[in-house]
C-alpha cells in the first residue's frame, strides 16, 4: 500500500547521469555532482550544481530542457561569470531591510538574466533550452501575478510584473505599487543592461533606498530564487563566532565567556529569521504555512532555505515509510576471511584518476569473504529436486551446443573469398564474384570462457530466493557439464552494522573456479536473503576477479530485483552502478543484468536496467519464470563463444 504520493516520485536515473556530465563538462569540475532542489543554485565549495523541482510537473521535453537550462546557468553561468562575495556582501547589508526579500529576489533574478544573455552569447546551442525556458515562465509568472493580486500581496505582484516585462510579456502594474514602480522604472532598465554582478548589486542597494521610503508595504513572502550560503570558516582565534559554534567547540566554554554584545548579536538574529510559506498549483487555499514534502521528497533540498536540506531518519514525515535497523542473531558472520578492500593506484577505469579506485561513494566499504559450508543433508535434498527439475534443459542446451559446435567443426570450408586457394579455379572465368578459396579444418578444441553468477541477496529477494535459485542450478548445471569453469557469488550490506565510516559489504562464494566442475552444487541452498545491496561496488570487485583469470572470453551475469539501495547510496546507486559496468566492460568483460520483477514488468523497472547495463540487459515478469529467460540468454553466450 502506498500511504504517501509523493514517494513514487523519480528521478529517471539516465536523465540525472546526462546532466552530471553536461555539468562536469561545463564548469570543468572533474567531481561536480547535480542534485534535484526545491530552488536553482551552485554550491561551488561543495561541487554540486542544484536544478530546480519546478520542472517536474512539465511534460518530458519541456522537463529536460529545463534542467539543462538549469545547468547551463549554474556549472557555467554562475561558475564562470558570478562574484560570489558580491551577492553575500551585497545580502548582508540587506538584512535589516524591511524588503529585504524583495530586493534579493530582484537581485537573483537581475544576475540570472545577465547570465542567460552571456550563455547565450558565448554559447549559441544553449539558445534552445533558454527559448523554452522563457516561454515556459511567462506562463507560470503571469499566474502567479494573477495569484499575488488576489491575494493582496503587493510586492509578490511587482517582482512578477517585473519578471514578465524583462521576458517581453506585458501586464498592468499593480495597482498600490504605482508610485513606487515609477521611482524604481529607470534602476530596472539599468538591470537589464548591466555587465557585471557589482554594477546588479549596485542598482540593488539604489533601489534599496528608494523602497525604504515605503514602509507601508509588507515584504515579499514567495521564495523563487536562492543562492548558496557563505562557507563557513571554523577559527579558534575568530572573536566573531557565534554562540552555536562556540557551544560546538571542542574546548567547551560557559556562558560567561560571552559578552553582552554577543548575546544581543544573537537576539537580533533570531528575530530577523524568517519563514516563508510556499504556494503550490496543487493546494487549493493558500495559508500561512504549508506541508512541504508533498512538493519534494527523497531528494536533497534547501526547500525555502538558503542551502540544501538532506532528509534525516528522524523527520516525522518519514515514519510511516522507514524501518529501525536492528541487530539480529541471523548476521554473525564469521570474520576470519575479513579484510579491507583493495586500493591499487594502478587501476584502470573510469575510477582509477581519484582516490578512491571502487569510487567516492564506496570509499568507506569494508570486504567481507565468506566461503560456502559443507553441505547438510536438507540442503543436497533440496538440491537435488531442483537439479531433476531443470535436467531436461540442461540436457537440451548440452545437446544444442555440442551438436553446434560439431556442425562448425566438419563442416565445408570452402567456396570463400579468402583464405587458400582450392582446385576449382573454372569459376574465375564463369563466375562474376567467383569463391576460389578454403580454409584449413580446424581441430576441435575447449572453449576459453568463464562465467561469474552475481546473486543479489538483499532483503527484498526473501519470496524470490527459491526460484531464483532453481536458475542458479540450471547455471551451475549447464557449465558443468560443457566443461566450463564459472563461479557462483551472492553479495550484500549489513544494514544493521552500516556507518558513516563503515559499510561491511559481503560476498558469498557458494561456487568456485577452482572446484566449479567437480562440485555437486548443493552449497547454493545457502544463499538467503539478507539486508542491502551495493551493486556498483560488487560489480567492480568481481569484474576485477574475472579479470585475473587466463580465459579470453570473460562474462559477469547479475541477478538483481531492484534498484540498489545501502548506507549513503541511495541517490547515487544508479549512477555509481552504471559506472561500474562501464569500467568493468573497458577490461573486455561482458555484463549482462537480469532484472527479477515482481509479477508484472512496468516502464519504470525497463529504464532502470536500460540506465544500468544499456540493451545487455533482461527483465523476467517473476522469479518463476527465471529458467525459462535464463535458458536463451545461456544459448546465445554460449553459442557466441564457439
Amino acid at each position: 500500500m502506498k500511504f504517501l504520493v509523493f514517494a513514487d516520485t523519480k528521478i529517471d536515473s539516465f536523465v540525472h547521469m546526462q546532466l552530471i556530465d553536461l555539468s562536469r563538462s561545463l564548469s570543468k569540475v572533474e567531481k561536480m555532482d547535480v542534485s534535484f532542489s526545491y530552488h536553482s543554485y551552485l554550491e561551488r565549495q561543495s561541487g554540486v550544481t542544484h536544478v530546480s523541482q519546478f520542472w517536474n510537473p512539465f511534460p518530458r521535453e519541456i522537463q529536460l530542457e529545463g534542467w539543462k537550462s538549469d545547468v547551463y546557468l549554474r556549472s557555467y553561468g554562475t561558475q564562470f561569470y558570478t562574484d560570489d562575495d558580491v551577492i553575500w556582501n551585497t545580502l548582508h547589508k540587506l538584512k535589516s531591510h524591511p524588503h529585504r526579500e524583495f530586493l534579493k529576489q530582484v537581485l537573483l533574478f537581475s544576475e540570472d538574466f545577465r547570465l542567460e544573455e552571456i550563455c547565450k552569447t558565448n554559447r549559441p546551442g544553449m539558445t534552445h533550452a533558454f527559448k523554452l525556458r522563457k516561454e515556459t515562465f511567462q506562463v507560470h509568472y503571469n499566474r502567479e501575478y494573477r495569484k499575488h493580486i488576489q491575494q493582496k500581496r503587493e510586492l509578490d505582484a511587482l517582482f512578477c510584473h517585473i519578471i514578465l516585462l524583462a521576458n517581453k510579456r506585458f501586464v498592468a502594474v499593480p495597482q498600490q505599487t504605482q508610485p513606487l514602480y515609477q521611482e524604481l522604472r529607470s534602476l530596472l532598465t539599468r538591470l537589464i543592461t548591466a555587465t557585471s554582478t557589482q554594477d546588479i548589486a549596485n542598482i540593488v542597494l539604489q533601489m534599496a533606498d528608494i523602497t525604504k521610503r515605503y514602509p507601508e508595504f509588507l515584504d515579499m513572502k514567495t521564495a523563487y530564487r536562492s543562492f548558496s550560503d557563505r562557507p563557513k570558516l571554523v577559527d579558534a582565534t575568530n572573536e566573531e563566532q557565534t554562540f552555536d559554534d562556540l557551544t560546538r567547540n571542542s574546548e567547551t566554554k560557559t556562558k560567561k565567556t560571552i559578552t553582552k554584545d554577543e548575546d544581543k548579536e544573537e537576539k537580533e538574529d533570531e528575530q530577523e529569521k524568517e519563514s516563508h510559506s510556499s504556494w503550490h498549483d496543487e493546494t487549493s487555499d493558500p495559508q500561512d504555512s504549508f506541508l512541504q514534502m508533498d512538493l519534494d521528497q527523497g531528494t536533497n533540498t534547501d526547500l525555502l532555505g538558503e542551502a540544501a536540506r538532506e532528509a534525516e531518519s528522524g523527520d516525522a514525515v518519514f515514519g510511516s515509510v522507514q524501518t529501525n535497523a536492528q541487530s539480529t542473531d541471523n548476521n554473525d558472520f564469521n570474520t576470519q576471511n575479513e579484510h579491507g578492500a583493495e586500493t591499487d593506484s594502478n587501476q584502470s577505469g573510469s575510477d582509477s584518476t581519484n582516490h578512491y579506485p571502487y569510487g567516492e561513494v564506496n570509499k568507506n566499504v569494508t570486504e567481507h569473504l565468506l566461503p560456502a559450508k559443507p553441505a547438510t543433508p536438507e540442503e543436497f535434498a533440496q538440491y537435488e529436486r531442483f537439479e531433476q527439475e531443470i535436467a531436461p534443459f540442461v540436457t537440451q542446451l548440452k545437446q544444442n551446443f555440442l551438436k553446434t559446435m560439431e556442425h562448425k567443426r566438419t563442416s565445408p570450408r570452402e567456396d570463400l573469398h579468402f583464405g587458400r586457394l582450392g582446385k576449382k579455379l573454372t569459376r574465375l572465368v564463369t563466375d562474376k564474384n567467383p569463391r576460389l578459396f578454403r580454409k584449413k579444418q580446424e581441430s576441435q578444441h575447449e572453449l576459453d570462457t568463464t562465467f561469474t553468477l552475481l546473486v543479489d541477496c538483499s532483503a527484498s529477494m526473501f519470496n524470490k530466493m527459491e526460484e531464483t535459485q532453481k536458475g542458479i542450478v540450471l547455471f551451475h548445471e549447464t557449465l558443468k557439464a560443457l566443461r566450463i569453469p564459472h563461479s557462483v557469488v551472492g553479495f550484500w550490506e549489513d544494514a544493521a552494522d552500516a556507518t558513516t565510516n563503515n559499510q561491511p559489504n559481503y560476498f558469498h562464494e557458494v561456487i568456485s573456479y577452482r572446484n566449479s566442475l567437480h562440485q555437486p552444487g548443493a552449497s547454493i541452498m545457502q544463499l538467503e536473503p539478507q539486508e542491502d545491496n551495493r551493486d556498483g561496488y560488487s560489480i567492480r570487485r568481481m569484474g576485477e576477479e574475472l579479470a585475473k583469470r587466463p580465459e579470453q572470453q570473460k562474462i559477469l551475469l547479475v541477478f538483481s530485483d531492484g534498484e540498489p539501495a545501502a548506507f549513503d547510496y541511495e541517490t547515487h546507486g544508479v549512477l555509481d552502478t552504471h559506472e561500474a559496468v562501464t569500467r568493468t566492460r573497458k577490461f573486455g568483460i561482458e555484463i549482462i543484468g537480469m532484472y527479477i520483477a515482481n509479477g508484472e514488468i512496468t516502464e519504470e523497472e525497463e529504464k532502470l536496467m536500460q540506465n544500468i547495463y544499456g540493451p545487455q540487459n533482461v527483465v523476467v515478469p517473476s522469479a518463476a519464470e527465471l529458467v525459462d529467460y535464463l535458458m536463451p540468454v545461456l544459448r546465445k553466450l554460449l553459442f557466441k563463444s564457439i
